[in-house]
């Protein structure tokens, strides 16, 4: 989903979408590798807060619920209990 969803948005016309959904493509894409730096967190958690401000710009209010909000406490979880994937559901979902 993190490689092939810019991909399929290249075509559309209207660029500050495409270029919002390919840096959250890109967050969670270094947050689900499989070694962290706290440095990279930290970088990776301010570019966050930017394009989450950029898409509250491009998208409707009735879009951002608490849950696309808290796409920004992610990297902290990540410090504290380190990689994302010893903790998240998805290989036991599948």
């Amino acid at each position: 989903m993190q490689d092939l969803l810019p991909i399929a948005l290249r075509a559309t016309k209207d660029t500050d979408v495409v270029d919002a959904i390919c840096a959250l493509s890109e967050f969670f894409k270094e947050l689900c590798g499989k070694e962290l730096s706290i440095e990279k967190l930290d970088e990776i958690g301010g570019k966050v807060v930017i394009t989450l401000c950029k898409m509250e710009k491009i998208f409707p209010p009735s879009f951002f619920t608490i849950m696309v909000h808290l796409v920004v406490h992610l990297t902290e979880e990540a410090k504290l209990g380190g990689p994302v994937f010893y903790r998240w559901m998805y290989p036991i979902e599948r």
